[in-house]
């Protein structure tokens, strides 16, 4: 029996060990950006928690640099109404302003508030903006309005208490938002998350992508729940192709504003992920403290993934695991039950 035993232990161990490429410690890829400094030195400080970068008159990048996340919400004003894209942290301490109120100090304009997506980081102020909110058209979204409310699951939100959301319209993928005097395209790239939304502000050529690509911050997250590898590489071809080399593009966290080339180097490493055909690192993520996450890096662009969001991979590695496992049970069951059988007859 005891024979038996190491054996099984032993092809335990190795099928495991073949599930890891190699394992290093993890990285840190925040460079210059210092937690409570600025992200560019167009972005000043208004109070002990945010900075606002003036992009252009109209355009304001609202700054969390002491949040964990460097978040990052947009300002969006035209002449007759405003967006603000995405709602701020949770991590803002008591007594400080509220994104709405920031938001009031550069416009008086009725404002829109648009969710990126439905993440923790993103959502905190939605209950403050006294017009509700607008979300993405999808038709597991509408199912879950009740009674013109809707309520982000615990699960993105992080929220046990998480505030119903008024809900005052819907926007699809393709539809055009009009500001007065400016008009904002609206892109549903599920990838990051089903919802997640990049806003295309064609006139200015400048583009609003929330989650869905920005830079550093700990890399590209592709392990969220409902993040989809596939989808996020084809998603990340569309933006490519609706975008052109002189495109600005604004992301919800680290450095706010990159350019078409990190999106193509994005969509370049996501490829490779999706055939087959990765350089995977495991490494431990700040997200998911004591979870081995794979990470596919290209000199700064970091994408982490898992392999339950990664099928091809997961099921020619985890899948050969579990079947070597099952089997070597399997054959040390049979063993057993013979050398009973053997016995009783002999006996």
């Amino acid at each position: 029996m005891k024979i038996w035993t190491l054996i099984v232990a032993a092809i335990f161990c190795l099928s495991l060990s073949s599930c890891f490429e190699r394992v290093v410690e993890p990285e840190d890829v925040f460079d210059a950006i210092r937690r409570g400094g600025t992200y560019s030195p167009a972005s000043k400080m208004i109070d002990s928690w945010y900075a606002v970068e003036v992009i252009d008159s109209q355009t304001f990048a609202i700054n969390e640099p002491k949040s964990s996340q460097y978040n990052t919400s947009y300002l969006i004003v035209g002449n007759e109404r405003a967006v603000m894209f995405d709602a701020g942290s949770s991590e803002r301490p008591a007594g400080s302003k509220s994104m709405r109120q920031v938001a009031a100090l550069y416009t008086d304009n009725p404002i829109t508030l648009i969710l990126s997506h439905f993440h923790y980081d993103h959502i905190y102020d939605a209950s403050k903006f006294e017009g509700g909110v607008t979300l993405i058209d999808r038709p597991e979204i509408r199912a879950e309005v009740k009674n013109g409310l809707y309520t982000i699951s615990m699960l993105e939100s992080v929220d046990a208490e998480a505030t119903p959301l008024k809900v005052t319209g819907f926007i699809a993928d393709g539809d055009v938002i009009d500001l007065g005097s400016r008009t904002l395209d609206v892109l549903n790239l599920p990838g990051h998350t089903t919802e997640s939304i990049a806003l295309i502000d064609k006139a200015r050529n400048q583009t609003f992508t929330g989650d869905f690509v920005y830079k550093h911050l700990g890399g590209i997250i592709a392990f969220a729940p409902a993040s989809d590898l596939p989808s996020y590489k084809a998603n990340s071809d569309r933006l490519l192709q609706l975008t052109n080399a002189d495109t600005q593009f604004f992301g919800a966290h680290g450095i706010p504003r990159f350019g078409h080339d990190w999106v193509s180097l994005m969509s370049s490493e996501l490829g490779k992920i999706v055939r087959g055909k990765p350089d995977y690192r495991y490494v431990a993520h700040y997200l998911a403290p004591g979870l081995p996450v794979r990470l596919q890096q290209n000199e700064d662009m970091y994408i982490y993934t898992t392999p339950l969001v990664d099928p091809p991979l997961f099921w020619s590695k985890w899948m050969l695991l579990v079947v070597v496992v099952f089997g070597a049970l399997v054959f040390y069951l049979i063993y057993r039950v013979a050398r009973l059988l053997f016995v009783a007859v002999r006996g």
